[in-house]
């Protein structure tokens, strides 16, 4: 009404209120509202009780400090203490802040699965790759596996290195169980693998804050990439045709693109942070899964429902069965005594067992000839009797 143009007084004729009212409301930044008088709490009381605790335990739980609070005579329930304790001790807020790397300076990297399963091997496969991402320049680069295991992880990071041509100063990972065992707060306990890794290669690593992708947001955005920039519409025979497959990929495409965010080109910040890189180790980081164990009488070794042969003259002698992604063999006092492709085909032998041979045919019986004898006629004996 007032907007309209009509007075105080017209507008508290026509509303049946004071005047003084209407004023008041005109001059009020929100409508008038009923409020109750805030009634106090059965903790308030206890307040000081509280805070003298959180001094001391700045993590201690409601069911304890409830346990506390009922030896100073609190009567009340443990969701009042659980309300009181939210204001008192706010979980922490960490800002997001933009950071800023130098050539060579970090390598991201995750596990990720990919999003279908091609039919490899006579059946259908899950497909793992082990992704590291360079954040100063947003080049990236994978390794392809059948399984998560701590042999493939490995073998992913030396694949990494020998594709970058040296080592970084610092890789970043989320708490994976291949690199860290154990985690309290901010006490890390590191997988012991990963330490001879990181000892071999002499790099730093971090371990990600729990529940905070944004601390490696440069590897997260290389994994939706992969799922939709490479992976989809594409037909894979086998691991070493998903290798050559991404290969091309990674090198045309996807590390000599414009970066969507600092508008440069990838492939000349990758020439940056190759040409700052440490130099690798002279001797490769030994990956491989091994096993020591004792050949048996059919010289056959399981590795992963496969079995491999041993030679002949190491039976009943202790061998060390060793693995990786591609290749399985077999060394016998430090040398190989024999490789072969890894299967995997459940239940399949390399080489195949000998066959037992078809018994021999059924002997035919040898046919016997009787001679013909014919009897001398009568008249020959008739002159023998003359």
């Amino acid at each position: 009404m007032a907007a309209d143009g009509l007075s105080q007084r017209e507008i508290a004729g026509r509303l049946g209120i004071n005047r003084r009212t209407v004023g008041r409301m005109l001059a009020a930044e929100k409508p008038p509202r009923y409020r109750r008088v805030p009634q106090g709490s059965k903790v308030d009381v206890f307040e000081p009780v509280i805070r003298q605790v959180l001094a001391e335990w700045p993590q201690i739980k409601a069911p304890r400090m409830t346990e506390v609070l009922r030896e100073h005579g609190y009567e009340g329930s443990v969701d009042v203490v659980k309300r009181r304790l939210r204001e008192l001790r706010p979980l922490p807020e960490r800002p997001a802040q933009r950071t800023g790397y130098r050539p060579g300076q970090v390598l991201q990297l995750d596990w990720l699965e990919l999003p279908t399963r091609p039919k490899i091997a006579g059946r259908e496969r899950r497909v793992y790759a082990l992704l590291g991402t360079l954040p100063y320049s947003g080049a990236q680069s994978a390794h392809f596996s059948f399984d998560m295991t701590a042999e493939s992880f490995l073998e992913g990071h030396v694949a990494l290195f020998d594709w970058l041509g040296g080592v970084v100063r610092e890789c970043v990972y989320d708490n994976l169980r291949s690199v860290v065992a154990r985690r309290e707060r901010d006490e890390i306990r590191w997988n012991q693998r990963f330490l001879h890794l990181r000892g071999h290669y002499a790099f730093h690593s971090t371990a990600c804050t729990p529940a905070t992708p944004r601390e490696k947001g440069s590897v997260e955005g290389g994994v939706r990439h992969l799922k939709t920039g490479f992976w989809p519409a594409r037909r894979i025979a086998s691991l070493a045709d998903l290798d050559r497959q991404y290969a091309g990929w990674r090198e045309a495409i996807c590390n000599r693109r414009r970066h969507s965010t600092g508008r440069f080109l990838v492939n000349e910040r990758l020439a940056e942070e190759r040409a700052a890189l440490r130099c690798l180790p002279p001797t490769r980081f030994d990956y491989a899964y091994a096993r020591t164990s004792r050949v048996p009488l059919d010289g056959y070794l399981r590795y992963r429902q496969s079995f491999y042969r041993a030679p002949e003259a190491l039976v009943h002698q202790r061998v060390e069965l060793k693995a990786d992604r591609d290749a399985v063999w077999i060394c016998h006092q430090g040398s190989e005594v024999a490789r072969y492709r890894h299967s995997y085909e459940p239940g399949s032998w390399l080489p195949a067992p000998r066959m037992r041979p078809e018994p021999p045919p059924a002997v035919m019986p040898a046919e016997i000839v009787v001679p013909e004898v014919c009897p001398p006629e009568l008249s020959d004996y008739a002159v023998l009797c003359a």
